[in-house]
C-alpha cells in the first residue's frame, strides 16, 4: 500500500492501474469529517495505491479524475477537461444569481412594511 505525495504522481499511477486490468481495479473514496480529509484508493488485489488530501483545492481534480474512471468504467470516451468545468459553471452562476437579485432589489425598493431608519417601539406595560 502506497501514499503519493503528489497529485500527478497519483493521477498517472491511478489511470495505468486501471489500464493494466479494468476488470479486477476497485476504486474506493473515504471522507473524514473529523479531521477534515479525504481518501482515493485504487487496487487491483495485486497492488494498492492511496492519496490523502486535506486541502479543498484538489476536489476539482478529484472530480475530474472521478469523471475519467467512471467513463472508463463504463465503456463511454473519457470526457473532456472544458466539460467536467462547463458541469460546475451552471451551478455556480446559479449560486451567484440570488445574490444578484437581492442587490438590484434593494437598491431602490423597500419591502412592505419597512420603515425607512426607525424602529419600532414595543407596545406594552412599562
Amino acid at each position: 500500500m502506497v501514499y503519493y505525495k503528489s497529485w500527478a504522481e497519483f493521477h498517472s499511477a491511478a489511470t495505468a492501474l486501471y489500464a493494466a486490468q479494468p476488470e479486477r481495479t476497485r476504486y474506493l473514496i473515504k471522507a473524514h469529517p473529523s479531521t477534515q480529509s479525504l481518501v482515493l484508493k485504487l487496487t487491483d488485489d495485486v497492488q494498492t495505491i492511496k492519496y490523502r488530501t486535506r486541502s479543498a483545492i484538489i476536489l476539482n481534480r478529484f472530480q475530474a479524475l472521478n469523471a475519467e474512471l467512471t467513463a472508463a468504467m463504463a465503456g463511454a470516451p473519457p470526457p473532456a477537461p472544458a466539460a467536467v468545468a462547463a458541469e460546475d459553471a451552471p451551478a455556480a452562476a446559479a449560486a451567484a444569481a440570488p445574490k444578484a437579485e437581492e442587490g438590484a432589489g434593494a437598491a431602490g425598493q423597500q419591502a412592505p412594511g419597512a420603515a425607512a431608519g426607525k424602529k419600532k417601539k414595543k407596545k406594552g406595560k412599562k
